[in-house]
C-alpha cells in the first residue's frame, strides 16, 4: 500500500470508528445492562430477566426470560426507540405472539418501570426491572 492510500484507507477507518461511537447517545447506552424484575403474565406477575445490549455497530439487541409455572420461556426485543429523555419503547417477540414494550429508567438508569402490550396495544401490564 502507498503512503496516499494508506493515509485514505486510515482516515476512513477512523471515520467510521468516530461514526459508529458516536451514533449512539450515551443517554441510549446506558440502558444497556441485565436487569432483574417482574412481568405480568397470564394471572400474576412472574419473575423476568430482561437483557439490553449494543453490538460493536451500534445495534440494539435485548432479550428476556420469563420464570413462568409451567416452564421458563424466552423472548426477544427488537427496534428500539427513544420516546423521551429516559423512555424507551421497543418491540417483544415469543411464543405467545408479539408486541410493544415501553419502559421508564430511573435517573441513574439502575431500574425500569414500564409495561407490554399485545400487538393491538388494547391493554397495559406491568413490566419492571432493577440492574443487576
Amino acid at each position: 500500500m502507498t503512503f496516499p492510500m494508506r493515509y485514505i484507507f486510515l482516515t476512513a477507518l477512523s471515520l467510521l470508528a468516530f461514526s459508529a461511537s458516536a451514533a449512539i447517545p450515551e443517554n441510549i447506552v446506558s440502558i444497556a445492562g441485565n436487569y432483574s424484575g417482574y412481568a405480568y403474565n397470564g394471572q400474576n406477575l412472574d419473575p423476568v430477566i430482561t437483557v439490553m445490549k449494543f453490538e460493536p455497530n451500534g445495534r440494539f439487541t435485548g432479550q428476556y426470560k420469563v420464570e413462568d409455572e409451567s416452564g421458563d420461556f424466552e423472548g426477544v426485543l427488537s427496534g428500539l426507540i427513544l420516546e423521551e429523555e429516559r423512555s424507551f419503547s421497543m418491540e417483544w417477540t415469543d411464543h405467545d405472539g408479539e408486541g410493544f414494550v415501553y419502559m421508564e429508567f430511573s435517573s441513574d438508569y439502575s431500574s425500569f418501570t414500564g409495561f407490554w402490550t399485545n400487538s393491538d396495544g388494547e391493554e397495559q401490564f406491568p413490566w419492571t426491572g432493577r440492574r443487576q
